[in-house]
C-alpha cells in the first residue's frame, strides 16, 4: 500500500508552522516563521491579515521543499489555530480590518460594564463560556461602539484557522470546536443563536457568522489554483475543517476520555478534561466547547503562559543569549541553575490579564538586591505552572486526575516538565511529537479523505508517548509553600485593584 501523508498548519499566536507526517505519525518535515505582532495602541494586539497569509504559504513551500516529496502525495490537509480573536472581510473576502489576536485587552472597559450589568450571566446560560475580551462576543460588541464604520463594511466574522482554509478553499465556514468557542454559540443547540445577539445588543451583526458549521474531520473544501500557485499544493486537495488548538493538541494527546488531563502551555495556558455531562458542569467550569461526538471539552483557561516567557526575554536578556544557541536551550539551562527553595521571587504572570484575577497585571513580589536576571526567570517559568495549577484547582479541587499530558511550547523544555511535575505533584506525560497542534489536524487530515475509520484510529496509528516526569517529592513540597505565597501575592491584587 502507498504511504499516505498528511499536512497540519498550526496557526498560533506566536508562530506559523507547518509539519508532514505520515501514516504512522513521523514528522517527515516542518517549518516556521514567526509573525511580528502590532500593538497600536493600549490593549491592541494585531496583525496584518496578508501578512498572516503570507507566512501560511510561505511555511507550506517550505515544509514542502524538506520532504522532497511530490505534492500530489499529500492526501489531505488542514488547519488548527488559536481560540478567540477575530477577523472583519468584506463581501469580496477582502480584510477590513487588522486580524485581532486572542490577547487583545481593549474591550476589557466594556466587558466590565457586561459582568456588572448581567449580560455575562446571560451568555452563560447559553454557551457556558465567561465572556471575554479577546472573544468575539465582546469584540464586536466593541467595534459596534467604537469602529461602526468598519463594520459597515463588512461581511464576515472569522477566527484564524477559518480565515486560512477560506484561502485554501475558497469556501466560508467554521467548525464545531472554533464555533463554540465564540461566545456567540449555544452549547446545547449547536449553533449561532440569534438570542445571544440580541443580549450583547448586537443583533444586526447575526449575519456576519458563518452560516456552515463543519465537523472537525468533515472535508471542508479542496484546494482552489489560486491557493496551489501561492502554496505548493496541488489543486484539489481535500482540506478538513479542523480544530481550534487546544482540542487539536488534547487529540494528538492521545486523549479521547475523561481519564487523563489535558495541559496546554503554549500562548494561552489551559488545563481541560472530557466530559459527558454538559449540565453538571453548569457553573464549575469558566469555558466550554464542543470535541468530538458526544464530548465536551471543560476548561480553565488564561493568557499567562509563554507569552510572559518571551516578554521577559525579549527585555531581559536581548543580547546575552549566545549567538546560535536557541533561547529556550539557553533560558532551560539557566533556570535549571537556581535552586527554588533559596529563591523567593514570586511573578504573576499577567501581562495579558488573567481569567482569575480580573483586571490584574503583572508584576514580580519580593524582589532584592541580589536577585539576578536568572532568578527573575525562573520565577517568570514557576509563575506560569503556579497559574495552571489555580486553573486545575478551580476544575477539580484537590481531586486531580493521577495523570495529565503536556503540550504546547513548554513541553519542549526538560527542565518545564519536570518543574510542572513537581509544582503539580503528579506525573506528567509528553508526547513524542513536538508539534501537537498540527498533528491534531493532520489526524483532522487523514480522518477526513479515509485513511483512518475515525479520530480514535487515527490515535491508535500515530500518537505515542516518549516520557513521563515523576515528581519529587522534596521539590513538590517547597513549591506547595511557594505557591501559599502565590496566592496571598494574588489575593493582594484586590487591594490594589479596589
Amino acid at each position: 500500500m502507498r504511504s499516505s501523508y498528511f499536512m497540519g498548519i498550526d496557526n498560533g499566536g506566536s508562530t506559523t508552522k507547518c509539519v508532514i507526517f505520515d501514516q504512522n505519525g513521523t514528522t517527515v518535515a516542518a517549518a516556521s516563521t514567526r509573525i511580528r505582532m502590532n500593538r497600536p495602541g493600549n490593549g491592541c494586539t494585531e496583525r496584518d491579515g496578508g501578512e498572516v497569509w503570507n507566512a501560511n504559504c510561505q511555511v507550506i513551500r517550505a515544509a514542502l521543499q524538506q520532504s522532497s516529496l511530490h505534492a500530489r502525495d499529500i492526501r489531505a490537509v488542514s488547519v488548527c489555530g488559536y481560540g478567540g480573536g477575530m477577523i472583519l472581510l468584506d463581501a469580496s473576502g477582502a480584510p477590513v480590518c487588522p486580524f485581532i489576536v486572542s490577547t487583545a485587552s481593549r474591550a476589557e472597559g466594556l466587558l466590565a460594564e457586561f459582568q456588572k450589568s448581567g449580560i455575562d450571566d446571560a451568555v452563560y446560560a447559553h454557551t457556558f463560556q465567561r465572556l471575554w475580551a479577546g472573544q468575539p462576543g465582546m469584540l464586536l460588541p466593541w467595534f459596534q461602539k467604537n469602529r461602526p464604520g468598519l463594520l459597515k463594511k463588512a461581511s464576515h466574522v472569522m477566527m484564524i484557522k477559518d480565515f486560512i482554509r477560506y484561502q485554501l478553499t475558497g469556501i466560508i465556514g467554521t467548525e464545531r470546536t472554533d464555533a463554540s468557542n465564540t461566545n456567540l454559540f449555544s452549547i446545547r443547540t449547536g449553533r449561532f443563536e440569534p438570542e445571544l445577539f440580541r443580549i450583547l445588543g448586537i443583533e444586526d451583526l447575526y449575519p456576519l457568522v458563518p452560516k456552515q458549521i463543519f465537523s472537525p474531520f468533515q472535508t471542508a473544501g479542496h484546494i482552489t489554483e489560486e491557493a496551489a500557485v501561492q502554496t505548493g499544493l496541488c489543486p484539489g486537495t481535500p482540506v478538513a475543517a479542523g480544530l481550534y488548538d487546544a482540542a487539536a493538541c488534547t487529540l494528538a494527546s492521545g486523549i479521547l476520555d475523561d481519564t487523563v488531563l489535558s495541559l496546554v502551555v503554549g500562548t494561552w495556558s489551559i488545563s481541560g478534561h472530557l466530559t459527558r455531562d454538559l449540565e453538571t458542569c453548569h457553573g464549575k467550569s469558566n469555558n466550554m466547547f464542543s470535541f468530538l461526538d458526544g464530548w465536551y471539552f471543560s476548561e480553565e483557561s488564561s493568557p499567562t503562559s509563554v507569552g510572559n516567557l518571551d516578554w521577559f526575554i525579549e527585555q531581559s536578556y536581548g543580547r546575552r543569549i549566545p549567538e546560535g544557541k536557541a533561547v529556550y536551550e539557553y533560558c532551560s539551562q539557566a533556570v535549571s541553575g537556581i535552586d527554588p527553595e533559596e529563591n523567593d521571587l514570586i511573578f504573576l504572570p499577567f501581562l495579558y490579564g488573567s481569567n482569575t484575577a480580573v483586571p490584574a497585571k503583572a508584576g514580580f513580589f519580593q524582589i532584592s538586591g541580589h536577585h539576578t536576571a536568572d532568578h527573575m526567570l525562573a520565577a517568570v517559568y514557576e509563575g506560569i505552572l503556579f497559574s495552571l495549577l489555580q486553573h486545575i484547582r478551580i476544575l477539580y479541587g484537590e481531586h486531580v486526575p493521577k495523570t495529565a499530558r503536556f503540550s504546547g511550547g513548554a513541553s519542549r523544555s526538560p527542565v518545564w516538565c519536570q518543574m510542572a511535575a513537581d509544582i503539580l505533584g503528579f506525573p506528567i506525560e509528553v508526547m513524542d511529537c513536538t508539534e501537537l497542534g498540527a498533528m491534531g489536524a493532520a489526524i483532522c487530515a487523514g480522518t477526513a479523505c479515509g485513511t483512518w475509520n475515525d479520530p480514535a484510529d487515527a490515535v491508535r496509528h500515530m500518537c505515542r508517548i516518549a516520557r513521563t516526569y515523576l515528581p519529587n517529592p522534596e521539590r513538590t513540597g517547597v513549591y506547595r509553600k511557594k505557591y501559599e505565597q502565590y496566592q496571598r501575592a494574588v489575593r493582594c491584587l484586590d487591594t490594589f485593584y479596589s
